[in-house]
C-alpha cells in the first residue's frame, strides 16, 4: 500500500481551526500517514504535534512556512520541512521577527480601529497562544466572535492592506538560510498564487526561480489544489532542469478552507506519495 502524506498543514496556532493535536488526528482518521505542520511564521505548534504524532504512530516533521520579503518587494512563502526550532542560529532570527510582530500588532489594531472594529490588545493578551502576539491573534479574535463570512475575508478587509513594518519579514535569503541552519529543507510554496510569483509568466518566474536556487533553495512544491496540468508540466521541467526536491499538500486550515482536505486537497485533486516523504528523509539525514 502506497500511503498519502501531507507536508503543508496548519493548525489554531495562527490560521487554522485545528489545534495540533486535533490536526494529527485528523490524520489519523483520513489515513494520512505522515505530516509536517508548517504555521506560517510560528514553531508554537511543533511539540504539541510531535509528541502526539509519535502516539498515534503518524509520521511527522517539524516544519514552518515563512513569510519572506524577496528582492522586487513582494512576499513569498517559503516552506521549512524538517526544520530543528532549537537551533541557535533560527531562534534568533525567529525571535527577531517576532519581537517586531507584536510591535507591529498596535499599528495593525489603531487601522483596524478607523473601520469601526475596537480590538482590546489586554483580550488578545490573554487569548494568546504563544509568547509574542502577531496578526494571527488579532485573525482569531474576528473568527472567535463570528465577525466573518468566510476566513479569508478578514485577511482581505482587516489584515492584509496593512503592510508589515520594518524587521516583521525576514529577508528570503535569510529565510533559505537559517532553514539550512536548521537542517531543514527550504521549498518554494505554491509559486504562482500571490504569495509567489503571481502576474509574472513562465521565462520571469523560470528567472525568479533560478536566483531562489542559487541562494541555496532545495526544491518546489510539486503538488497543491490550485495546480492544473500545465502547472504540473512546468514545475516538472523546473525540477529536472535544476536538480530540484518536490514536497506537496493541501495547504490544510480545517474548517476556516473547508473545501480543502487533509492529503487529498480539493475533490481529491492532489495524492502526495509517501515515497516522496522517503526522499525528504533520506536527504535530511545525508
Amino acid at each position: 500500500m502506497d500511503y498519502i502524506v501531507d507536508l503543508h498543514t496548519h493548525s489554531n496556532i495562527t490560521d487554522g481551526s485545528c489545534t495540533p493535536k486535533e490536526l494529527i488526528d485528523v490524520a489519523v482518521k483520513e489515513k494520512v500517514k505522515a505530516i509536517a505542520l508548517t504555521d506560517h511564521d510560528n514553531i508554537g505548534g511543533l511539540e504539541e504535534a510531535a509528541k502526539y504524532a509519535k502516539e498515534k504512530n503518524i509520521d511527522f516533521l517539524k516544519g514552518i512556512e515563512i513569510s519572506a520579503l524577496y528582492r522586487d518587494g513582494r512576499i513569498i512563502h517559503i516552506l521549512g520541512i524538517g526544520i530543528d526550532p532549537t537551533n541557535g542560529v533560527f531562534s534568533n532570527a525567529y525571535r527577531v521577527m517576532k519581537e517586531a510582530r507584536q510591535e507591529g500588532v498596535k499599528h495593525l489594531l489603531s487601522e483596524i480601529k478607523k473601520q469601526g472594529v475596537d480590538i482590546p490588545i489586554e483580550e488578545l493578551k490573554d487569548k494568546a497562544l504563544g509568547e509574542y502576539l502577531d496578526r494571527y491573534d488579532i485573525f482569531r479574535y474576528f473568527t472567535r466572535n463570528k465577525m466573518y463570512t468566510t476566513a479569508q475575508g478578514i485577511w482581505d478587509k482587516y489584515l492584509d492592506p496593512v503592510p508589515y513594518g520594518d524587521k516583521e519579514l525576514i529577508k528570503v535569503e535569510d529565510a533559505i538560510k537559517i532553514i539550512k541552519e536548521a537542517r531543514g529543507l527550504s521549498f518554494l510554496a505554491h509559486y504562482n498564487k500571490t504569495m509567489g510569483f503571481a502576474g509574472l509568466n513562465a521565462q520571469e518566474m523560470e528567472k525568479e526561480i533560478s536566483y531562489l536556487v542559487s541562494l541555496g533553495l532545495d526544491g518546489v512544491e510539486r503538488y497543491y489544489p490550485t495546480f492544473n496540468e500545465e502547472d504540473h508540466k512546468y514545475l516538472d521541467y523546473l525540477i529536472e532542469k535544476y536538480n530540484l526536491m518536490c514536497s506537496g499538500g493541501a495547504d490544510y486550515h480545517g474548517s476556516n478552507r473547508p473545501e480543502i482536505k487533509l492529503g487529498r486537497g480539493l475533490n481529491n485533486n492532489i495524492s502526495t506519495s509517501y515515497k516522496l516523504y522517503e526522499k525528504i528523509i533520506a536527504k535530511l539525514s545525508s
